[in-house]
């Protein structure tokens, strides 16, 4: 049996009691910790995990779903299991061979967000803005933009976690170089970071407002037309 177990967004507290019962009764539990920062320590609820990172549950997926053939096996996953398509993709080989698979899901940063007040709905597509240079998330904001739609953008954890403030400057740096007018040091624009804690952070305001922000794990919000009762909720901020 392989279980896919979502750990929330912060650390071991948010995990739930279902998931809780049942890595009591797993043979291998596998904690992923590349997909997004997350604080927890599983040995404070007497939890033994082997961690693995992307290279490991990327290339050696046939390994632990051998294992799960014949025990029960457990891939603990920050955020909610479902997210990242590597773990999608996991899920689909299980199925191919036969192996009984259950997903126990949890907060995840898609949800989370709406603590914003930008109501879940009004979002486009998500991007992430990498270490490496790319122009799809310029891509992405601007097919956002043209259906009306708030655009997140997530920052890169490898080979260290991006700061909101670095991942800005990029969006600043890629419309400096195309020149349409999507965004400038002006545009209004939210940062969240450490959702799901007691440390959570909100901030609103222009993007130039915004450049010393360094709190990790953090995310971008640039919103499209914000309707009455969101600009209400943001003025709380």
């Amino acid at each position: 049996m392989l279980y896919l177990i979502g750990l929330g967004l912060w650390d071991e507290k948010d995990l739930s009691l279902r998931a809780l019962e049942i890595l009591k009764s797993c043979d291998e539990i596998f904690l992923e910790t590349y997909t997004s920062l997350w604080k927890g320590n599983l040995k404070n609820l007497g939890i033994n995990a082997k961690e693995i990172k992307r290279k490991e549950i990327e290339e050696e997926t046939e390994k632990i779903l051998d294992i799960a053939k014949n025990k029960n096996v457990a891939i603990l996953v920050p955020g909610d299991p479902l997210v990242a398509t590597t773990h999608s993709s996991i899920l689909i080989e299980a199925r191919k061979r036969k192996i009984n698979a259950e997903i126990i899901h949890n907060a995840s940063v898609f949800t989370a967000i709406s603590e914003s007040g930008l109501q879940l709905y009004k979002f486009g597509k998500t991007a992430s803005i990498s270490w490496t240079y790319s122009e799809y998330p310029y891509d992405v904001l601007k097919q956002n933009k043209s259906i009306g739609a708030h655009t997140l953008f997530l920052l890169d954890l490898e080979p260290k976690a991006m700061t909101p403030k670095e991942g800005l400057k990029r969006l600043l740096e890629i419309e400096d170089k195309r020149k349409e007018n999507l965004l400038d040091e002006n545009s209004f624009c939210l940062v969240v970071c450490k959702l799901g804690s007691s440390e959570r952070k909100i901030y609103k305001g222009a993007i130039k407002e915004l450049l010393n922000i360094e709190d990790v794990p953090g995310a971008i919000i640039l919103p499209s037309n914000l309707h009455f009762s969101e600009r209400e909720f943001i003025e709380l901020y």
